[in-house]
Parts: structure tokens; sequence; C-alpha cells
């Protein structure tokens, strides 16, 4: 009897466990189940045809910020037009059309309260996406527990529990940042003229201007430029970004330090057909110090309302030295076209440009690889050192200096001037030597620009030193 009853009490307890164990197993599923569904239908967002996005976001006291897209790319057309970026708005819409829902509620069906708590009357925000025929909107309200919100789709009645990645964008980001930060937006612009401001002075203005593929320094002096130079400033131009977008709304532009801006970037395009007039591409006008060894400074681009923040970087790529712009070799003349170099020396008649030349001290002159030598009109040509000639080419047309100065030749110390002519006789290039006493060495075009070299560059201008060996 004792035994029979214990089978049937193991019998009936081990029934009672495996039901309890069918229950938790049960239960354990259903907590660890979460009902995921896309807040949108595959393709309901054609993400690739999309060309409007527009914010409002209504409690915030700012203006809605709408971009459109054109052949040309994205660009904000409200509250003002400004080049967008395309990066940061294809995340957004990846963002939005990529949100899932884990669950829904009516608010019709809820009491004041909680349909208060959900923060979709009024809406935090309200993004809107369009394309050519359709659009979706999507309402974003308050946010939850455990990274989640609220959010309700335009023409549905529902309000779904998502993801807060669009909330963090659309109403706790800046969607300024959704704007290019790039300084200048003059790509593929035919850049003729370059007008750099240093400062409110005169003198503190430098203007480059491209006639036949060269660029030329027309301020403050008239003088050759640095091609190289030239186009890695415009490149460096073109790469530069602000730092922030500072306010749109400015109502005092002496708190930027833009009542009268210090400084300025203009790029004017080429004229165009028919002569029309040439246009500014671009225009950065940078503010005065508003703190005291501050290193940023505030601007304004193409007088758009927004004004924004330099740091080093940008101001450095907008405002090198001046004299980074010369072309720092004595002349622009190839050694290879030289056929004649003739010199005269200070105070024997070294006439201007364009001007009747005097005789020259004396001349070296190329026939192939050879070099021969004239030191007075009536002299027979002797061999000319070939090295040395070689040297004083390369001295003359290839060395760049490593200091240029703008102010003009110190006459006292001026032991001459090179001409250089090509075939035909065609004049290439005239340059002025002159040396401080043991010191450095100064070329010179006549144009008030002095490149500097140090003492060891030691240009022979003794015709002994060119005559002799081969």
């Amino acid at each position: 009897m004792r035994t029979r009853t214990l089978v049937i009490l193991a019998a009936l307890a081990a029934v009672a466990l495996g039901g309890w164990w069918s229950l938790r197993g049960a239960a354990r599923r259903d907590a660890g189940t979460v009902d995921r569904r896309p807040l949108f239908a595959p393709d309901e967002i054609p993400l690739e045809s999309v060309d409007r996005v527009r914010l409002e976001r209504p409690g915030a006291g700012v203006p809605a910020i709408e971009f459109r897209r054109s052949d040309a790319g994205w660009d904000q057309v409200e509250p003002f037009p400004h080049p967008a970026d395309p990066a940061a708005l294809r995340q957004v819409l990846d963002t939005a059309a990529a949100l899932e829902s884990t669950r829904a509620v009516d608010p019709a069906a809820l009491e004041p309260d909680a349909r208060a708590s959900l923060g979709l009357e009024p809406p935090r925000a309200r993004l809107v996406v369009g394309w050519p025929g359709g659009e979706r909107i999507v309402e974003l309200g308050r946010r939850t527990v455990a990274g989640r919100a609220w959010v309700r789709v335009g023409g549905r009645s529902e309000a779904a529990s998502v993801d807060a990645s669009l909330h963090a964008a659309a109403v706790e980001g800046d969607p300024r940042q959704w704007r290019s930060t790039r300084l200048l937006d003059a790509a593929g612009a035919d850049v003729a003229r370059i007008e750099v401001r240093y400062g409110p002075g005169d003198g503190q203005f430098v203007v480059l201007a491209r006639a036949g593929g060269a660029w030329r320094v027309e301020r403050p002096f008239a003088t050759r430029a640095d091609a190289e130079s030239a186009r890695s400033y415009v490149d460096a131009l073109l790469r530069a970004e602000i730092d922030a977008f500072a306010s749109d709304t400015v109502t005092d532009p002496g708190a930027f330090g833009l009542a009268v801006p210090e400084k300025s970037v203009r790029l004017v395009a080429a004229p165009g057909p028919g002569g029309a007039a040439p246009r500014t591409v671009s225009l950065v006008e940078v503010g005065v110090e508003v703190a005291e060894g501050a290193p940023e400074r505030f601007a304004r681009i193409d007088a758009r309302p927004t004004v924004v923040q330099l740091g080093n970087k940008a101001l450095a790529a907008l405002f090198p030295p001046p004299a980074f712009f010369v072309d720092p070799r004595g002349a622009s003349a190839v050694p290879a076209d030289v056929r004649r170099i003739e010199f005269r020396r200070a105070g024997a008649g070294s006439a201007g440009v364009g001007a009747a030349p005097a005789e020259p001290d004396f001349v070296l002159e190329r026939s192939l690889d050879e070099w021969s030598i004239r030191a007075a009109a009536d002299a027979a040509p002797a061999p000319a050192d070939r090295e040395r000639a070689r040297r004083l080419l390369a001295q003359l047309c290839e060395a760049r200096a490593p200091a240029v100065a703008f102010q003009p030749m110190p006459e006292a110390l001026m032991r001459g001037e090179f001409r250089l002519l090509g075939a035909g006789d065609a004049e290439l290039a005239r340059v002025r030597v002159a040396r401080e006493e043991g010191g450095q060495w100064a070329l010179d075009n006549a144009d008030g620009v002095l490149r500097v070299h140090p003492a060891g560059f030691d240009v022979a201008t003794d015709a002994a030193a060119y005559v002799g060996r081969r």
C-alpha cells in the first residue's frame, strides 16, 4: 500500500513539475519577444528619388529649414539659399526610412493625460520628405526611456514607439549642420581674379589676375605671380571649411566684429561671352577680433544672413603671407631658350624696359652646347666656361629666393643688370642684381619686389669669372 501511494505521488509530482516548467518556458519566451515592424514599407520612401527635405520645429522659435535637390546637387532654399551637405541629408533620410516600431497606440483611445504624454499635440518637430508625385510626413513627439521616442506618420491614426535616432538629428541636433561647411562654393568657376584684403589700409591689399593661363600680381606691385602658389591657393580655398554656424539672425553685426569687416577674399570670374561684365563668384568677409587673444574670427559668406566661425586652419588658407603669391625666381625665362646674356654695370646706362640698351660690359653667347664671351664691343669672342654660364642661368631663372620683400631696389647696392635674349634677339627678361657689403643678394625686375638670397648665392658680375675653362 505504501509503495503504491508513493508511486502515485511521484507521478503527480512529475506532472506538476512538467506543467510548471512548460509555463515558465512560455513566459520566458513571451518576455524576450519584441514585435518589431518597419515603420515604412519597402520602397515607401524612394530614397534615390527624394528631392525635398523640410524640417519644422514649431516650439523652438526657429524658422523652418528646407533643402531641395536639382541637377547641380542639394541646396538649402529656406530660410535663405545656402549649399547643402548631401552626405548629412542622406544620413537623415536613411535614418527615417529605417525606423522600426515596437509598439503602436491610438491617441484617440487614450485619456487626455496619456495622450499629452506622447508629445504629438503639437509635435516637437515635423519632417517632410518629398519626391516627384509624393511625400511622407513624420511628426516627432516626446522621447521616452531606454532610447525610445514617439512618432506619427502623416495620414495614419496610430502613434508608434521607435528608436530615438531620428529625434537626435531632427529635434535635439542642429539642422544647420545639414548645410555644407565648405567656406567657398566656387568649384568649376572660371576664376580670373583674386582680391585678398589683409587689413583696412590701401597697402594691405593683394590682387592676382589671370590672363592667357598665367597669373600675375597686380597689387601692391605689378610683378610675376608664382603659378603653383596661385593654383594651390585656389585649391586650399575650395577645401577650407568653417568651424561652426554662429547665428542666422544677426541684429548687431558689431557683436561679431562685422560692423566694418577687417579682411576679405573675393573670387571673380572671367568676363562672359559677348563682353559680359565679370561677376563675383564668392566673397568672404572676416570681422575684427571680438575677444582679445581669441584665435577664431567670425565671417560672412556671399552676404548670406548667417554668420560663421572660422578657426586657425581656415584663416591660414584665406590669408597666406603676401609674399606667398610672388614668383621667387629672378626671371621666368627657360634656360634652354636663352641664346645670349648681356651684362651692364650699374651706372653704365642700364636702360628701362622698352628703351634702347646701353653697350654691355660683357656678352655671353651660346652656339649649340658651347659658350663664348666677348668683353668689349670690338673684342673677338673667346671660349667661355660652359659650367659657369649654366650656373648663371640657373641662378637667374631657376633659383627660388627664400625671402621676398616688397620694396624698391636699393640703388646704392646695385651691381648691374643681366639681359636675357632668345632666338632672333627677342628679349626674354631683365634681372637687376644687388648685394649688401658681404651680405645678402637681391634680384628684381624693376618692379618693386626683391627676391632675397643668402650671402653664399654669389652671382658673378665680372667677365673674368666666365673666361677660361670649358
